[in-house]
């Protein structure tokens, strides 16, 4: 597994509008991307993401309990089936999407990690 960087690190929030208010005009982060349909905000940190999401609008998404950072991978299936076969559990994925393709592991201690990949070819 060859790791490029940190793509974003994901935070779960219950009030979107206000972690979106938090971020964008508190912290002056540009926001870079909001999808209102199932809450979730991109706001730039420089060399890395920072995405926000409403779990409780993740129907037919895979839910992130928590936080979790994902890191930049060129294939993430490739990945993943790489890691399913050193022991690693697989939470989700392969998820492919217009931007982006990710799916989450655990590390040994229950933490979330995820791996993803831009189809653009940018990391962070």
């Amino acid at each position: 597994m060859q790791v490029n960087g940190t793509d974003f690190v994901l935070y779960e929030v219950n009030d979107f509008e206000k972690a979106v208010d938090f971020y964008q005009n508190t912290l002056g982060l540009p926001l870079t991307w909001k999808e209102e349909s199932f809450d979730w905000a991109e706001f730039d940190a420089q060399q890395t993401t920072i995405g926000v999401y409403n779990p409780q609008k993740a129907e037919g998404r895979a839910a992130v309990p928590g936080g979790m950072v994902f890191l930049a991978v060129n294939n993430v299936h490739d990945t993943l089936m790489e890691l399913k076969e050193k022991g690693v559990t697989i939470l989700f994925g392969p998820i492919d999407s217009p931007v982006c393709e990710m799916g989450g592991i655990l590390d040994p201690f229950g933490n979330r990690v995820g791996i993803h990949h831009r189809k653009d070819g940018s990391v962070g």
